[in-house]
């Protein structure tokens, strides 16, 4: 669902789908009313005036979808190391992956034919001395969840205030804002009161003083806009990485050609855009 506070407004966003539709994209969308979009979801105030529904979409809840794919990772085998970061990698006739414990001590190395960097904000530290040039730049969203006294049962967007609200079990998860500052700092609470200050209209039966899992978080911005994926100098080092906004979304096709590659199934066409060495 989308909501707008006037005609104009939602104009904005179908002029985006047409867009998308010149460049051989499809977006199945239906106009409807503000009324019509509370009888779908009440929780809506009365400002919201005008409404999309957009068909072909998905959402997910992402704690549950890392879940899942760390026990389908060991399911197929694989180890998952924790409370360890990685602080160098040295490629040769192998790669050597050095790590350092919670507290600071060196930890154990690790010897692998390939690997992959996918250490999001962090990538450049990693991949840097293997040739990656780039600039992946923390490009931070916030977010916090509210329990409204009708919880939506369809995410919700509202494009002009820039704020995404997804629907968590008994929570609504409110997020937006693009804040471009180090990945490590501390999170800004300005940015949360903004994005209450944008939602807070758009919203009936919300106690917004009782926020919840307020968060920061780096999206991995590339100064062209286009994603890391591929293989470095070093034959057996690799990076994917630099999604912006789009990491789930392109996460299961960036594993696959990637993966393709590095096996020698054939390079994907779209590697080439995609060159870490550009």
């Amino acid at each position: 669902m989308a909501g707008f506070t006037s005609e104009a407004e939602r104009g904005v966003l179908e002029h985006e789908f047409a867009e998308i539709e010149k460049r051989g994209g499809q977006v199945d969308f239906a106009r409807i009313s503000g009324d019509e979009l509370r009888q779908i979801e009440p929780s809506i105030s009365g400002s919201v005036t005008h409404g999309m529904r957009i068909a072909d979409q998905r959402y997910i809840n992402p704690p549950l979808y890392v879940a899942s794919l760390a026990e389908a990772v060991q399911a197929r085998g694989g180890e998952i190391v924790s409370d360890a970061a990685v602080t160098g990698i040295r490629a040769d006739d192998s790669v050597v992956i050095e790590t350092q414990g919670a507290d600071g001590r060196p930890g154990a190395d690790f010897t692998a034919d390939h690997v992959v960097i996918a250490t999001g904000t962090w990538l450049g530290k990693l991949a840097r001395p293997f040739g990656v040039r780039q600039l992946v730049q923390a490009g931070r969203g916030y977010s916090f969840s509210v329990r409204p006294e009708v919880v939506p049962t369809h995410p919700i967007y509202f494009p002009t205030q820039r704020v995404a609200c997804t629907p968590l079990g008994d929570r609504l998860r409110v997020g937006g804002m693009m804040e471009f500052r180090p990945a490590d700092a501390p999170a800004d609470p300005r940015r949360i009161r903004t994005l209450v200050d944008a939602a807070g209209p758009l919203f009936d039966g919300v106690d917004w003083g009782t926020r919840e899992d307020e968060w920061v978080g780096s999206r991995p911005c590339t100064p062209d806009g286009l994603p890391l994926v591929g293989s470095t100098r070093s034959p057996r080092v690799h990076v994917a990485g630099g999604h912006g906004m789009w990491g789930v979304t392109l996460g299961p096709l960036t594993g696959r050609i990637l993966a393709d590659h590095i096996v020698g199934r054939g390079e994907h066409p779209l590697m080439r855009a995609f060159d870490p060495l550009r």
